[in-house]
């Protein structure tokens, strides 16, 4: 068995080499879209979502079928045993006796205060607000990944930093090496590089790590297992070029609100109240409905016509208009009627709680959106400075005119700066893409 699954294996990698498990692409490099794709299609949650919108339709269905008139059909075979009324001559019998029926019966609503109109435009707006739900946990699974993808990249240039901070302390450990043995320079500074070497080898294990930890968050977001054959494709570079623009925050949160589905959402849960509410105070007016029936019968105590003559002279059948007038029904309706009236009242505080929420999240990411370009600005005029700097630096070692405790300084604030530059880079690249969001009320993926 092991070896038929080894061939099975070997022949699909020779078959399909770029291809994996459920569709998913090995070796080769993937985009923030594809990753957003491959994520909506796997994600349970909103797999879940899209279920509940399936029987928010399921449930306007029920509520529309009720229009409809209702008929059916049936029919009996019954036995008679003692004392009963003849159905042919109204006397007293007694005797054992069969009968056999068969009935048509239709009814439909007429009038009831509008109530099946209200709950069909009530589920038509909770059918609405499933959909709006839908789009907003395919945002909320959006973000993730564009929060991972980010981070992911962010560990990726970060550790090619650390990785060229090694490549660096390791050319000047072999530089101090010939100065010590050509007698330039003492121990101590061949000690300090190497000390140097070793805390950037650190650096270099606990950015490995950080990369490992970010890309396997991000294949669990796309509920793939994880694969250190795929890479991630870079961002293009004009994503930087933003500028924040004058907009206020009151219209900012305006554009939101008119766009994000969560909004929208509650919007249509707080209307659907209002037909509830209706279609429950129709309790307390007049019904009207139309109902017929149509129906023959045959009965073995009726020995002087045979089956089918029975059954063709005991046809009739009635028409009827019923009209219900509630006067007092122990006092049920009221109760509903308030229940109703909380719940809404309940989903006005729930939208009010939404947008305010929607409003201090704009508020905050437009301040770290604006903190993110000041720190972007910074960050690069720092790298640029301190790389003169380190440049200037190492000329003077190879002049000999200064000590290598003065470049492992300049040397550790570079490398802390191009890692600050890399941090505020996706800082920043992050909180555009979410204010972006706040603007469309949806996540657009180019």
């Amino acid at each position: 068995m092991k070896q038929l699954f080894l061939k099975i294996s070997l022949t699909i990698i020779i078959l399909f080499p770029h291809r994996g498990i459920g569709g998913f692409v090995f070796g080769q490099g993937l985009s923030l879209k594809e990753c957003v794709d491959i994520a909506i299609k796997n994600n349970l949650t909103y797999r879940e979502s899209q279920i509940m919108g399936e029987s928010a339709n399921i449930e306007l269905a029920r509520a529309k079928s009720q229009i409809y008139p209702r008929i059916g059909f049936g029919t009996g075979q019954d036995v008679r045993v003692g004392r009963s009324i003849d159905r042919f001559t109204n006397a007293y019998i007694e005797q054992v006796y069969t009968t056999n029926y068969f009935g048509l019966q239709a009814s439909m609503p007429v009038f009831n205060g509008f109530q099946i109109k209200n709950q069909i435009r009530q589920n038509e707006f909770l059918r609405d607000a499933g959909a709006k739900n839908i789009e907003a946990v395919k945002n909320r699974t959006i973000i993730g990944i564009i929060q991972a993808y980010l981070q992911v990249l962010a560990s990726q240039e970060l550790l090619e930093v650390s990785k060229q901070q090694v490549e660096t302390a390791k050319s000047q450990v072999e530089r101090v090496n010939k100065q010590v043995a050509a007698g330039v320079v003492g121990q101590t500074e061949l000690f300090q590089v190497q000390s140097q070497l070793v805390n950037d080898e650190f650096s270099l294990v606990t950015a490995q790590n950080n990369n490992k930890a970010a890309r396997l968050a991000l294949f669990q977001l796309m509920n793939q297992s994880s694969n250190n054959a795929t890479s991630f494709e870079a961002l293009k570079d004009d994503a930087l070029q933003y500028t924040i623009d004058n907009q206020t925050i009151d219209g900012i949160f305006e554009q939101a609100a008119n766009n994000f589905p969560e909004i929208k959402a509650g919007e249509l849960r707080l209307k659907s109240f209002d037909s509830q509410l209706k279609a429950t105070q129709a309790f307390n007016l007049p019904q009207i409905s139309l109902s017929g029936n149509y129906g023959t019968f045959y009965s073995s105590s009726n020995k002087s016509e045979n089956y089918f003559t029975q059954i063709n002279g005991t046809r009739s059948g009635s028409l009827s208009l019923d009209i219900s007038i509630p006067i007092l029904g122990r006092l049920q309706n009221a109760p509903r009627i308030s229940a109703v009236k909380i719940q809404q009242q309940l989903s006005q505080n729930q939208l009010n709680v939404a947008k305010l929420q929607l409003r201090q999240a704009i508020e905050q990411n437009y301040q770290l959106l604006t903190a993110a370009s000041d720190r972007y600005k910074v960050a690069s005029n720092q790298v640029n400075i301190l790389d003169q700097n380190i440049k200037a630096v190492e000329s003077r070692i190879n002049a000999g005119t200064v000590n290598y405790l003065e470049y492992m300084l300049a040397k550790t604030n570079f490398d802390r700066a191009k890692s600050n530059l890399v941090q505020a880079k996706y800082e920043f690249l992050l909180q555009k893409k979410i204010l972006d969001f706040y603007k469309n009320g949806e996540w657009r993926i180019e």
